[in-house]
């Protein structure tokens, strides 16, 4: 299992990863830093490594339990970690997360909000979340990396 998170745990480690059925809708695109692209389907998401807490949603003002993948897990598999990510929405918006950011805090992308998958109307079905610290991550000056409808995530240029 990678090692915590900024005093974060893990719920579980990576499972095998299981084969996207034809019924199963590809929901995000991981672009290695050699141009490959790795896919991921809902079920396949689950099979990373994963973790949960509770924050506020600050274009929601609501408090969600979150669960999802650790950007930092998602680096790795595309061999870029330790490199500024770039996520992109499917409306369009891109914006930079910092290597700094995601690398030793657990800035998730989470599938799950208080244990259901997350709706639309609720910023899903992928969206990156920072953890619950208003002093690391203050809203005013992260709300940007609050991206929803996340479609794929690759090495920043």
């Amino acid at each position: 299992m990678p090692a915590p998170l900024a005093g974060y745990r893990y719920l579980r480690a990576a499972g095998p990863r299981p084969a996207a059925a034809a019924s199963q809708r590809v929901l995000l695109t991981v672009e290695t830093k050699t141009g490959k692209k790795q896919t991921y389907t809902l079920a396949q998401l689950r099979a990373l490594p994963a973790m949960r807490y509770t924050t506020f949603h600050p274009q929601l003002r609501q408090r969600f339990t979150y669960e999802g993948v650790p950007l930092r897990d998602l680096a790795t598999a595309g061999g870029f970690v330790g490199r500024d990510l770039q996520v992109y929405a499917e409306n369009g918006y891109v914006t930079t997360i910092a290597a700094r950011d995601y690398q030793k805090e657990a800035v998730m992308l989470a599938y799950a909000a208080n244990g259901k998958e997350i709706p639309v109307l609720q910023k899903g079905p992928l969206t990156v979340v920072m953890p619950p610290d208003e002093k690391r991550f203050p809203a005013q000056k992260y709300d940007y990396a609050w991206v929803w409808f996340v479609d794929r995530i690759t090495p920043a240029k």
